[in-house]
């Protein structure tokens, strides 16, 4: 004989000793598609090598896996064993080969093992004492929108230790959140009652084509009767595992005939809007807050875009932060974006805002529609106050006036002169400069008045905005000592009479809003936490505010910039 071919004898025979080392058993019971069922490798001598299972995922789903070893000594002879047990379901049906798995340098033997399928009358709807019942509200949804995934985990026996897996996908990419906390009740089908936990998802694809949603996996265990009433010598507790069926979507692109500039698709939306005073009785240089709120159904809010909202160049806008908000009812998620912005009108009269038009797709008629804010029709009424300019005009004319009367009455008194005998010329003539010297008195005094009313106003306007950009400084070093100085020496030049001692006499003017930031304040510095306290919040709602009883100080009727740097 061939010594070559003897040496490939030799070979294959200790090869296939090696093969036998290592047994696969399955457990007894015929094993069904998407129920759970275990592998069992076993061996009689030791192995250090951890095993590779992974070829087993063609056919298998491998739950979870555990060892067991065990060593005996009998006559002083050493045994080992060890045992390798895997939970598994079937992925499909049919005849399935368990492929070898290799264990260092050994390897099991191949086997091949018949998985059924379930019965028609037990998928879920009949005797099964645990399944998993799945839906979804629809398998065409467009990109983006949502998908109202609902899950009902029927059981009717007690089971410990129990878990849910949570949905994942393949095929493409979505974004999952959970809606609302779990739903429990009691059903019966086909005469079983059955304890029922729902439990939704809403899931957002975020491209087009094929998507798969994973079946869900149960594991529990059943068979266990209690602490009081455990049996030792009973059936003991075992584990079961129950698969959902996998769901396939098809998700549509965005409609040709979708012309908005955001791709909004819902099965509601809406937008309102709110006025913190009525729009119809505005004043010059008051600040009113708008808000604009968008609400949709079936989208998540941080894909509602910002609101475009042009105004007249009348009416400065000083937009806040947007607010977002989530919520669910029956109908799914539910999608809230608000937008404020504070509003100050710089001259008086009749304005007309644009009306809103924000283009989105309603998944329920399947068709594009507009959410329509109407045009706003607004009325400002104009400061009434009397400017320094207009003072002194007024009162250059009445000078005027009050001089030309000397005039004429000098004028009617030389013709009186005249006209006249019997008097003595010097004692008209006395009456006549004691006039004159009269009048002269009240224009210089006049003028004297007129004088002094705009240097007083001009330095008050003066010293507010030093205290002004000390409050801007001051916020902006994060100084609320400094701060609250400077606050106060401001208000007691905007309110003299009222003679403001405190920063909470301040709130007087203020609306709810900033008092909260002169709350903040004051604990801040009584406190004795100032390294907490935000200056730039503070000084932002500052700017903000629309105080109470403050006047324009221009005559045109247009506002100043509230701060300046």
């Amino acid at each position: 004989m061939n010594f070559k071919i003897v040496i490939t004898l030799l070979l294959l025979f200790f090869s296939q000793l090696g093969l036998a080392k290592i047994t696969v058993n399955v457990d007894l019971g015929p094993i069904i598609v998407d129920e759970s069922f275990q592998l069992i490798f076993e061996t009689d001598q030791k192995i250090d090598a951890e095993p590779n299972f992974s070829p087993l995922n063609k056919s298998f789903t491998v739950l979870n896996s555990s060892r067991r070893s065990n060593t005996q000594i009998i006559n002083g002879k050493v045994s080992h064993s060890q045992q390798w047990i895997l939970t598994v379901i079937s992925n499909k049906t049919g005849t399935l080969g368990i492929p070898s798995i290799r264990f260092g340098k050994e390897v099991s033997k191949p086997r091949s093992i018949k998985v059924l399928a379930r019965a028609p009358s037990t998928l879920g709807k009949s005797t099964d004492d645990i399944f998993i019942d799945i839906d979804v509200n629809t398998k065409t949804p467009y990109v983006q929108a949502q998908v109202i995934y609902t899950v009902n985990l029927y059981r009717a026996i007690t089971t410990t230790n129990a878990s849910l897996s949570e949905p994942e996908i393949s095929g493409s990419q979505a974004v999952i959140n959970k809606l609302g906390e779990d739903r429990s009740y009691e059903t019966q089908r086909n005469g079983k009652r059955y304890v029922v936990i729902q439990r939704q998802y809403v899931i957002f694809p975020q491209s087009s084509g094929g998507l798969k949603i994973e079946p869900l996996i149960f594991q529990g265990q059943t068979g266990a009767g209690g602490f009081f009433n455990f049996d030792p010598f009973g059936p003991q507790p075992k584990s079961i595992v129950r698969r959902s069926a996998a769901i396939k979507l098809d998700v549509k692109p965005i409609p040709d005939s979708f012309t908005g500039k955001t791709w909004l698709p819902a099965s509601q939306l809406a937008i309102q809007e709110q006025w913190s005073i009525d729009p119809g009785k505005l004043q010059q240089g008051e600040a009113t807050t708008r808000t604009l709120t968008i609400k949709a159904i079936g989208l998540a809010a941080s894909h509602i875009p910002a609101i475009d909202s042009k105004l007249p160049d009348i009416l400065k806008q000083y937009p806040d932060q947007p607010e977002f908000e989530e919520t669910n009812n029956a109908n799914g998620f539910i999608g809230i974006r608000r937008d404020k912005m504070a509003i100050i009108p710089t001259e008086g009269g009749d304005f007309t805002l644009p009306a809103i038009k924000i283009p989105w797709w309603n998944t329920v008629t399947d068709k594009m529609e507009l959410a329509e804010l109407p045009e706003r029709f607004i009325h400002v009424d104009a400061t009434v106050t009397t400017s320094v300019e207009n003072t002194i005009k007024e009162d250059v004319v009445t000078s005027e006036i009050t001089s030309a009367e000397p005039d004429n009455s000098d004028e009617n008194i030389t013709k009186t002169i005249d006209s006249t005998d019997g008097e003595t010329p010097w004692k008209r003539l006395s009456i006549i400069l004691f006039i004159l010297w009269l009048a002269t008195l009240i224009i210089f005094w006049k003028s004297k008045r007129n004088v002094s009313v705009p240097d007083a106003r001009t330095d008050s306007k003066l010293s507010s905005r030093h205290y002004l950009k000390q409050i801007k400084q001051a916020c902006k070093k994060n100084d609320p000592v400094t701060t609250k100085q400077a606050l106060l020496e401001w208000a007691n030049i905007m309110w003299p009479d009222n003679k403001i001692s405190s920063i909470s006499a301040i709130k007087n003017y203020c609306d709810e809003k900033f008092e909260f930031k002169l709350d903040d304040l004051n604990n801040c510095l009584y406190g004795k936490t100032t390294d907490l306290w935000n200056g730039a919040e503070f000084l932002k709602s500052f700017e903000l505010q629309s105080f109470k009883n403050i006047k324009s100080s221009e005559a045109t009727g247009k506002l100043e910039p509230l701060y300046k740097t």
